[in-house]
């Protein structure tokens, strides 16, 4: 048998271990950032507080993938 044929990924790339998320919101012309966490309903409720306030502009949750 050969070592292709014992593999059981579909492809030898990196997987997805997990994701995680964080805020960016700009204060009038500064870009601000939470820390990257893997806690997504934190990440939401900040940003549904940080959309409805009258000093943040662009609230947007930002996603990335960690790679093993």
């Amino acid at each position: 048998m050969s070592e292709a044929d014992a593999r059981d990924d579909a492809h030898s790339g990196p997987t997805v271990d997990a994701c995680q998320w964080r805020l960016r919101y700009e204060v009038g012309e500064l870009t601000h950032f939470t820390e990257w966490t893997a806690d997504f309903p934190t990440v939401e409720n900040y940003y549904e507080q940080f959309r409805r306030a009258d000093h943040v502009s662009a609230a947007t949750i930002e996603r990335r993938e960690v790679l093993r």
